[in-house]
């Protein structure tokens, strides 16, 4: 039984048959008006507004501001959002464990975590050194970080969340930490300053402790909550 021709085809091949095969097709000339196409080049445009620019000094100005913009935002970075001085100590507990957004997996393909799972650094993993979290734009704060790290028998990090951490560590010479974008104060929920960050089993114990700022021109940095009440 042969097979039957789909009438689609049948018709595309009818409507072939019926066109002029002989080169007749005829030139019908052109109707209206015609303009040639006239866009401007971009690049052009953009070439000869940075020339124009470099010639009057407004690139050049441009530039200046541009790196002392970035000078400025590197020796003195956006504070994390909210903070202010502790007036009573308080300690609270934090869980540290995350819930995995998707599987993680070794480069040959080993799953580690699957997508759900809830993961604790702490209980595989110690933390190497305690955190102190200050506003480095308040003295007394330096001044107790840099003294407990001293007396303490565990090494420790100094965090910023305000303040110029260069500037800190060309005066004393050591390594000053910035939270920067405060997203490890959004982590710990960090509000006040100065805060102590130790592990404790697996959590983390969060201690805010008041420090006495009354000869400190820096003192007033933040304003307590409390103190609006």
């Amino acid at each position: 039984m042969r097979r039957a021709i789909p009438r689609m085809l049948i018709a595309a091949l009818l409507l072939a048959a019926a066109l002029p095969g002989d080169g007749s097709a005829k030139d019908l000339g052109v109707r209206g008006a015609t303009w040639p196409v006239a866009e401007p080049d971009l690049l052009a445009q953009i070439e000869s507004r940075l020339i124009e620019m470099d010639r009057s000094g407004e690139l050049a100005r441009l530039e200046q501001e541009a790196r002392a913009d970035a000078r400025r935002k590197l020796e003195e970075p956006d504070p994390a959002p909210g903070i202010a001085p502790v007036r009573e100590e308080r300690s609270r507990l934090l869980d540290p464990a995350i819930t995995v957004a998707r599987d993680i997996r070794t480069s040959d393909g080993t799953l580690i975590a699957a997508a759900g799972t809830r993961v604790n650094p702490l209980e595989r993993m110690t933390l190497a050194r305690d955190l102190l979290f200050v506003d480095g734009r308040r003295e007394a704060e330096i001044a107790w970080a840099l003294s407990r790290e001293k007396e303490s028998a565990r090494p420790s990090k100094i965090v910023l969340l305000a303040g110029r951490p260069l500037e800190l560590m060309r005066r004393h010479r050591r390594a000053f930490f910035f939270d920067q974008g405060g997203r490890l104060a959004a982590r710990f929920g960090l509000r006040f300053t100065p805060v102590l960050v130790v592990q404790d089993g697996t959590q983390l114990r969060i201690t805010e402790i008041p420090v006495d700022d009354r000869k400190d021109p820096g003192s007033e940095a933040g304003t307590s909550p409390e103190d609006e009440d």
